[in-house]
């Protein structure tokens, strides 16, 4: 009996997890602006709770394929970024404190128009001078806003 409780209560931690996270982003858009200094096209693709509480990184169209690994401790790799506004804040990779960011792209599936990102950050409270984490979080592009990916 003990065995029976003891499944259920972990499957009960599992689905808590797994709802918290996807009530987490209920935001995903894609907006096709050249924010990257570069003369390559890159896209900013925005999720979070709203479009006035979220996370956002840029990436280059060119590097939207499986695999690709973008990482930047404090300010070191211009060729992403990673930044947010959460709750009125603004977070923002920093060259004056050790800040970090990683994206990596896990899958492009052009038939189903669904990309799949892992994205996670430290970054820097430009308000206060905190460091503010973003654990690492699955970012799900499909449909529409996939197409403004291509």
């Amino acid at each position: 009996m003990k065995i029976f409780f003891s499944i259920i209560f972990v499957a009960l931690i599992i689905y808590s997890h797994v709802y918290n996270f996807q009530q987490k982003i209920l935001y995903i858009s894609v907006d096709t602006f050249n924010l990257l200094a570069s003369s390559d096209e890159s896209v900013v693709v925005s999720f979070g709770k709203n479009d006035n509480d979220f996370h956002a990184f840029a990436i280059k169209k060119k590097d939207i394929k499986q695999g690709v690994e973008l990482v930047s401790k404090s300010k070191d790799n211009p060729n992403f970024s990673v930044f947010a506004d959460v709750e009125g804040e603004a977070l923002v990779r920093s060259e004056q404190a050790e800040t970090f960011a990683k994206v990596k792209v896990l899958s492009v599936d052009k038939q189903n128009q669904r990309a799949v990102f892992l994205v996670e950050a430290n970054l820097l409270n430009i308000n206060t001078n905190e460091l503010n984490k973003l654990d690492t979080t699955k970012v799900i592009v499909k449909g529409e806003p996939f197409l403004k990916l291509m």
